[in-house]
């Protein structure tokens, strides 16, 4: 058989999944606990998701640990992409805290800005052991959805599902749909979701082709 030389296209959203630090995951969990319950700083008027507990977060001192995700975001997309042309010159645009109980869930939505990233500081283990025991097609009880473009059959990847574990950060084009599972167990998950603003540069052409930015 001769040699086939070929080449392929990275193509469609580049989406980003590290661990936060256990400093990182105190600092959130300690914001938050500055905000619960203070009707002032509720989010859930602004949000697609159908939750009870939405909080607005102060942006600094979580802008100063996220800085460093956002920085390893970037150098992964440029290797992805194959040239230097995103740069971390970011800004927070929103901010907020979820606080997510059973029967709780969000539809399928995007955001706005230009990136957007979901942290999960706390998932309890009564949840971890729900989804373990589910026996459905798609992603189970408490799980993340990403869809990109429309189906086209099992010849592409079109859609990313994952279950979260704890400390887990996904930093993604603010324009790709995703979807979070309602769980049953009597437990409180708790994330962290914000919309990322780029200075200087029309990044969102260079990360994601397509999509409207609508809602955060």
């Amino acid at each position: 058989m001769p040699e086939v030389k070929y080449s392929f296209f990275n193509w469609g959203p580049f989406l980003f999944k590290s661990t936060i630090s256990d400093e990182f995951q105190k600092l959130i969990l300690s914001e938050g606990a500055k905000v619960r319950g203070k009707e002032s700083e509720s989010y859930v008027s602004r949000l697609a998701g159908h939750l009870k507990e939405e909080y607005k977060l102060p942006a600094a001192r979580i802008m100063e640990q996220l800085k460093h995700y956002l920085e390893a975001y970037c150098i992964g997309y440029n290797r992805w992409r194959g040239d230097g042309g995103m740069k971390p010159n970011a800004s927070l645009l929103s901010l907020w805290i979820n606080y997510m109980k059973a029967g709780d869930f969000n539809p399928p939505h995007d955001h706005s800005g230009d990136l957007s990233f979901v942290i999960f500081p706390k998932i309890p283990k009564e949840l971890i052991e729900e989804n373990k025991n589910f026996t459905g097609t798609l992603q189970g009880p408490g799980g993340i959805s990403f869809i990109w473009g429309d189906t086209v059959g099992h010849m592409a990847i079109s859609m990313v599902h994952q279950m979260p574990a704890e400390k887990d950060i996904f930093i993604f084009p603010a324009g790709l749909k995703h979807w979070v599972f309602p769980f049953r167990s009597n437990v409180t998950r708790i994330s962290v979701s914000g919309n990322i603003l780029f200075e200087g540069q029309d990044s969102r052409v260079n990360y994601f082709e397509g999509g409207t930015k609508d809602g955060g």
